[in-house]
């Protein structure tokens, strides 16, 4: 949900900077402030109603949201036996693995 809300936001903000007419393709005109506000405006307002005229897509979307959690835990897990698996202990070489305490040595004299 967060990638979602920081792209909506980064859109819009995107979209009240100004641009040069050189830096547009032929045929492309320049879209003021006002054209912006009134478009996102309207586009809010069918929004508000999608839910009304989508009953089942909005309910299949709150299940979604409400289990992107258990699914990135899922996920998670599945990846962690999937690495867990391919490595088994053994490090590139394919021997195993020893870990123990080094001595430091002081190189001063």
């Amino acid at each position: 949900m967060f990638l979602v809300r920081a792209a909506f936001w980064l859109t819009l903000v995107i979209a009240f900077i100004p641009v040069n007419a050189e830096d547009l393709k032929q045929g492309q005109r320049v879209v003021s402030t006002g054209e912006t506000i009134l478009a996102a405006q309207a586009v809010l307002a069918d929004l508000s109603g999608f839910c009304g005229r989508n009953p089942q897509t909005c309910g299949t979307g709150q299940e979604l949201a409400s289990q992107l959690g258990a699914k990135a835990t899922t996920g998670a897990r599945y990846v962690y036996l999937f690495l867990e698996e391919r490595t088994q202990g053994k490090d590139a070489a394919g021997d195993a693995i020893t870990t123990g305490s080094v001595k430091k040595t002081s190189s001063a004299n």
